[in-house]
C-alpha cells in the first residue's frame, strides 16, 4: 500500500477521543478499513475526507488536555521532525496520529494571521489567497479554520450574477481515488503487458436454463437457490481441468499451471469492480460452489473480504447476463492468462431436427486470452468442450 482515501471522519474536529476509539475510515486498493486511535485525546483534524494520502502522511494531531488542544489550534503544533515518537515519548505534548505542523503564519499587511493546516490545504487547492479571506473564527479571533474558507467560498458563488449563472455550465470534479484508481492503473497495466486476444461463439443454452429451473424448484431440498452464473461456473471449472494451460498464471517468464482451479469472480459493487476468489473450486458441489459465490459476491459488495480472498486466482468468469449486453471482451485481470465471458440469453429461431424453426434461447460466450501463452488452436479446443457442455448441461455436474 502506497496511499489510501479518507472516507469518512466518524468523530468531528476538537473532540474528545479514547485510545482504541473508531475515529475514521479510510480505503486501499481493495477494502474499506476503520482506523483506531492509539491515543485518547482531543482531535484536530489535518486532512479532510475524501483527500488521497501518501503513507506516512500526516492527516491530524491528539492532544491529550484542551489547553494542549487550544494552543495547537492557535499556532502551537510542534515541529513533525522533531516531534517525539510515542514509544519514545510516554505523554508527548501532541501525540501524533500521523501528525504534521498544523498551522501557518500569513503576512496581512500589518496585521499577522494563522491559518490551520486543513485551512491552508483547502485554500490551496481552491486558488484562494488567505489574505483575501476574513478574519479567522479562533479563540483569538485571529486563526483561520476550514470553515472560514468554506463560507468564503460559498460568498464569491453567491457573489456570480445570476444571468451568469443561468448559463454557465456545471461540472463536478470526482476524484480517482482509492479502489477506482487502482482498478484504472490495473485495467491499463494489464492491457500493456500482455498479447490479449478475444475469442467468442453463440451457444444454446435452452437446456441449461430448464435445467437450472428444476434446481429452483429443489431450493428447499438443496439449501440454496442455484443461479445460471453457477452453472457456468462449473462448467467453466471442468474445462479448465482438461486445459491446464488456460488454467495458469503467467509472470512475463515462467507459466505456473495449476492443479486446482482458484475461480475468480467479477462482482460489481458500487466502489468499482471487484475479483474475490474460490479457492479449489473444482472440488466443490454445485450447491457448495453456488453458497460459496453467494458468500463472496455479498462479503465483495459489503467490502468485507478477508485477506487472501482477492488477487490469488487461475481464471476468471465475468457475466453480464442481467444487463442488455450480448457481447464483451473483457480484460485479463493479471496474472491470470484467461477470462470466461458470458452475455444474456435471448430467444432467437433456431433450426430443430427435422429442418423447421423453433425457438432456442442462445446466449454467447467469450474468453480473452494471453496470446504469448495460448494460441488459437487451444482456445477452440476449449470452446468445443464449453459448448457440448453447455449444451448437454447434465454432464456438468457428472
Amino acid at each position: 500500500m502506497v496511499e489510501g482515501t479518507i472516507s469518512e471522519w466518524k468523530v468531528s474536529e476538537g473532540a474528545l477521543i479514547q485510545k482504541g476509539d473508531a475515529i475514521m475510515e479510510y480505503e486501499n486498493e481493495k477494502n474499506t478499513i476503520e482506523y483506531e486511535s492509539v491515543h485518547g485525546g482531543y482531535l484536530h483534524i489535518l486532512e479532510a475526507a475524501g483527500e488521497t494520502v501518501e503513507v506516512g502522511r500526516p492527516i491530524a494531531w491528539v492532544t491529550e488536555t484542551r489547553e494542549e488542544y487550544d494552543a495547537l489550534m492557535g499556532g502551537g503544533a510542534p515541529d513533525t521532525a522533531a516531534a517525539p515518537a510515542p514509544a519514545a515519548s510516554p505523554a508527548p505534548p501532541a501525540a501524533p496520529v500521523q501528525a504534521a505542523a498544523a498551522a501557518e503564519t500569513v503576512s496581512q499587511g500589518q496585521r499577522r494571521v494563522r491559518a490551520t493546516g486543513l485551512a491552508r490545504k483547502m485554500a490551496r487547492e481552491a486558488g484562494v489567497d488567505l489574505r483575501d479571506v476574513p478574519a479567522g473564527s479562533g479563540p483569538d479571533g485571529r486563526r483561520i479554520a476550514a470553515r472560514d474558507v468554506t463560507a468564503y467560498l460559498e460568498s464569491r458563488k453567491k457573489a456570480v450574477p445570476a444571468a451568469a449563472a443561468a448559463v454557465e455550465d456545471e461540472v463536478t470534479a470526482i476524484p480517482w481515488t482509492g479502489v477506482r484508481k487502482t482498478i484504472a492503473r490495473n485495467m491499463m497495466a494489464s492491457l500493456q503487458q500482455s498479447a490479449q486476444c478475444t475469442a467468442m461463439c453463440e451457444v444454446d443454452v435452452t437446456d441449461l436454463l430448464a435445467l437450472r429451473q428444476k434446481y429452483v424448484e429443489a431450493e428447499a431440498y438443496l439449501g440454496c437457490r442455484v443461479t445460471v452464473n453457477d452453472l457456468l461456473c462449473m462448467a467453466v471449472c471442468k474445462v479448465l481441468k482438461k486445459h491446464p494451460t488456460v488454467n495458469a498464471t503467467f509472470d512475463g517468464q515462467t507459466l505456473y499451471t495449476h492443479r486446482h482451479v482458484h475461480l475468480s469472480l467479477a462482482v460489481a459493487t458500487e466502489g468499482g469492480l471487484m475479483v474475490p476468489v474460490i479457492k479449489n473450486a473444482d472440488t466443490l458441489t454445485l450447491a457448495e460452489l453456488s453458497l460459496a459465490a453467494r458468500d463472496l459476491g455479498q462479503r465483495a459488495r459489503d467490502k468485507q473480504l478477508r485477506g487472501g480472498e482477492q488477487g490469488c486466482g487461475t481464471c476468471t468468469v465475468s457475466n453480464v447476463g442481467m444487463f442488455p449486453i450480448d457481447m464483451s471482451t473483457p480484460i485479463l485481470n493479471p496474472p491470470e492468462v484467461g477470462i470466461f465471458g458470458f452475455g444474456r440469453a435471448v430467444k432467437k429461431p433456431a433450426f430443430g431436427p427435422e429442418g423447421t424453426l423453433v425457438p432456442r434461447s442462445m446466449m454467447w460466450v467469450y474468453l480473452t486470452f494471453d496470446h504469448r501463452v495460448v494460441d488459437g488452436l487451444e482456445a477452440g479446443k476449449v470452446f468445443k468442450d464449453l459448448q457440448y457442455l453447455l449444451e448437454h448441461p447434465q454432464l456438468i455436474t457428472a
